[in-house]
């Protein structure tokens, strides 16, 4: 007797294809193309690095180790790391699991300090990473001596941010002019005072060969002029923190020369709320009607 003809002649096959399928998901992460995975993970913090990446599988852990994902180790949400690892791990113990856990941690570029690394840190970290490019020091408690020990060791260093106290002291500048001949990047920290013109000469002083400057604190428009000024090479000024109305046309002509120009009026990009161009009472507080020569508006609108 005859079998019964199936209706549906590819339900085996069907079936089939369906196990393939459903083994090849059960197993997709692990086997993720490794090139495809180091485009993914150099967009993850050092944190979920360990966490988490790390815990997916052995392609996902074994990519995570991989120098390229380690170029910049950014600890300055110290909140962020003490939830992860406990509230009581110091910052030598995180950096520490990096390095055991990172396969090349010579290749890291740059690093971003907790607010609460003091100079010991400082120390720690000069000692196991000479080959730094870049540092960010928040807190404006490292003692000089510290700063002294520590800053030598960092033989490729181009890049620097500091607390406003150390940007102005004319001790720590002329240090970092003969030490950190390759210093071309600088940044200030800080709230309490007002950069001014002589802080602004000091700094050009000593660091004439800046190509990007980052002063997101208060400061004078003759202390920008300062900058806008001496330093030949700038080529990205950042001033987005300053508390006055101080950009003008002056400011705008001398920094068109830039690549990058970050200000904030307080109100929309381009308009003043004091304009001294015209002469504007300070105490206004409405914007001028002068307007900006075209050429002006033109660089505003494409930096």
């Amino acid at each position: 007797m005859d079998s019964p003809t199936d209706p549906n002649p590819t339900t085996g096959l069907s079936t089939s294809a369906s196990t393939s399928t459903s083994s090849r998901v059960s197993s997709g992460w692990n086997e993720l193309n490794h090139e495809l995975i180091l485009s993914i993970l150099p967009r993850i913090s050092a944190l979920d690095l360990i966490a988490g990446a790390n815990s997916v599988c052995s392609s996902w852990r074994a990519a995570a180790r991989d120098p390229i994902c380690w170029r910049i180790l950014d600890l300055s949400d110290w909140d962020a790391v003490t939830t992860r690892f406990g509230a009581h791990i110091s910052f030598t113990q995180v950096l520490q699991r990096i390095l055991a856990f990172s396969r090349d941690w010579a290749r890291i570029e740059k690093l971003y300090f907790p607010p609460s690394a003091d100079g010991q840190d400082l120390i720690f970290v000069a000692d196991r990473l000479p080959n730094l490019k870049y540092l960010s020091l928040p807190n404006p408690e490292i003692q000089e001596d510290e700063f002294f020990i520590a800053l030598p060791k960092f033989e490729s260093l181009t890049g620097l941010a500091i607390d406003q106290y150390f940007g102005q002291s004319v001790n720590i500048l002329s240090f970092l002019q003969k030490n950190c001949p390759y210093l071309t990047e600088f940044k200030l920290f800080g709230q309490e005072d007002r950069l001014e013109h002589h802080h602004a000469m000091i700094i050009c002083y000593f660091l004439p060969n800046l190509r990007k400057l980052e002063i997101p604190i208060r400061l004078s428009r003759q202390a920008i002029l300062v900058f806008l000024e001496e330093l030949h090479g700038l080529e990205y000024l950042d001033i987005s923190g300053y508390q006055d109305s101080v950009i003008n046309n002056e400011i705008l002509e001398k920094a068109s020369r830039l690549k990058v120009f970050i200000w904030h009026s307080g109100r929309e990009l381009g308009e003043f709320v004091v304009c001294s161009n015209c002469g504007g009472d300070e105490s206004v507080t409405m914007p001028c009607q002068c307007a900006l020569g075209q050429k002006m508006m033109e660089w505003l609108a494409d930096p």
